[in-house]
């Protein structure tokens, strides 16, 4: 079973984010379909809305941690079993007992208070990296803007002393990992630098705070870890989860979010009306298009798939947010839409921690730049843009995100901040 053709149309960002969608009708479609690889094998899709909640819920699906095989052990396998365990121990790939434990680990972090904090403190934070590019009349909206905002505002929530933030800064983006590619390729092999990169910081980071604790969320982590009985490696990996999940998805969903816009003039000219249908924009874009794959633990009928156990399944959450059978007009972007339960932050046990620093985040980035960069538009045409790999066709790198690597812009050079 493969995807219908208007499902495979709509897994390339450049079509599902313009006004091209909305000729597409996915209607009678499989949601559920094979896809091939880029190291030969192959994996289940659940596209369609019903089948991608339900593996979001189901316990006959589960989390690699539980039930991934040597077949797991080898796609994880960039780096030496101490660098990968400091980085993949988190709750995204656990369920059941440990990964509530891990889920309260990181909630200690993300409490009411600190999101609200980061939410009203990001304004300004916004306001100053804007500052540095408003009079120039060009800037990279990514590198300039979008990645430091997110890394500054994360970082700040979590306590990161100034020189942890510059070494985070100093990494590249994370961005989706080559889960599925052949050992050895050149992408695997960054990626196994950047992973350790990563693992070395975020255990200097520990071991500063076990020296020097304070009233930062790091502190409190590293204390409930301790409590609940948690090793290092499952308090590097839940840090790292916190850290890359806040600030990846702001950059992709403004870079996906201007790409949509820029399609549709008429919206740029009411930036009010577009940060008060910040909704139906993350629907629209799902920037996080796929989950990391679960696992069938038993034979399955899946709408219409017959899956075995070991058979991976990757929920496409942006096709799923495109589903005609649980959205009317569903490449059709309405900012005044009451579209109910999204997929946007997951569902089920998996619901995404941050989802609240989330949203008021990607509000604050795109409110911002629409206010403060007047005339704002893409510095090459849009179809020559660069997208992260796993954007524009099949499943590759994970996860599969709908998101740009750069974003050269040009705007009216502007001065003084508009408050």
């Amino acid at each position: 079973m493969i995807a219908g053709p208007g499902t495979a149309l709509l897994t390339d960002a450049r079509v599902r984010l313009s006004p091209e969608a909305e000729r597409i009708d996915t209607r009678g479609e499989p949601p559920v379909w094979r896809a091939e690889l880029p190291d030969g094998s192959a994996a289940w899709v659940a596209s369609g809305y019903d089948a991608a909640r339900r593996v979001m819920t189901d316990t006959g699906f589960v989390k690699p941690a539980v039930r991934g095989g040597e077949r797991w052990t080898r796609y994880l396998g960039f780096t030496g079993p101490q660098v990968t365990d400091s980085i993949v121990r988190s709750m995204l790939n656990n369920d059941g007992d440990l990964h509530r434990k891990l889920r309260e680990l990181g909630a200690t972090a993300f409490t009411p208070e600190r999101v609200r904090t980061a939410v009203d403190r990001a304004g300004a934070m916004a306001d100053g990296l804007l500052d540095e590019i408003a009079g120039r009349g060009r800037a990279d909206l990514v590198r300039e803007f979008a990645h430091p905002f997110g890394v500054r505002a994360i970082t700040e929530l979590l306590g990161y002393p100034d020189d942890f933030v510059r070494r985070v800064l100093e990494l590249r983006r994370w961005g989706p990992s080559p889960l599925f590619d052949p050992p050895g390729s050149p992408d695997r092999e960054q990626y196994a630098a950047d992973r350790e990169a990563m693992s070395e910081l975020l255990h200097d980071l520990v071991d500063f705070r076990r020296r020097r604790p304070g009233a930062d969320a790091v502190s409190g982590m590293i204390a409930h870890a301790d409590a609940a009985g948690l090793d290092e490696g499952q308090l590097t990996s839940t840090l790292f989860l916190l850290l890359v999940s806040a600030y990846e998805p702001v950059a992709d969903f403004l870079t996906s979010g201007l790409y949509t816009l820029w399609h549709r003039p008429d919206l740029l000219a009411e930036p009010a009306r577009i940060t008060e249908g910040l909704d139906e924009l993350l629907r629209y874009t799902s920037p996080l298009a796929a989950t990391m794959p679960r696992f069938a633990v038993r034979p399955t009928e899946l709408y219409g798939a017959r899956l075995e156990p070991g058979d991976a399944v990757i929920v496409h959450i942006a096709l799923a947010n495109r589903d005609p059978r649980r959205f009317a007009a569903p490449n059709r972007l309405d900012l005044t839409r009451d579209q109910g339960q999204d997929l946007v932050f997951a569902h089920g046990p998996h619901f995404c921690l941050g989802s609240g620093l989330a949203v008021g985040l990607c509000r604050t980035a795109l409110g911002a730049v629409l206010r403060r960069l007047p005339g704002l538009t893409a510095a090459q045409p849009l179809d020559t843009l660069p997208w992260q790999r796993g954007s524009t066709g099949g499943i590759t790198h994970l996860h599969v995100t709908a998101g740009l690597t750069a974003l050269p812009v040009t705007f009216q050079p502007r001065h003084a901040v508009v408050s």
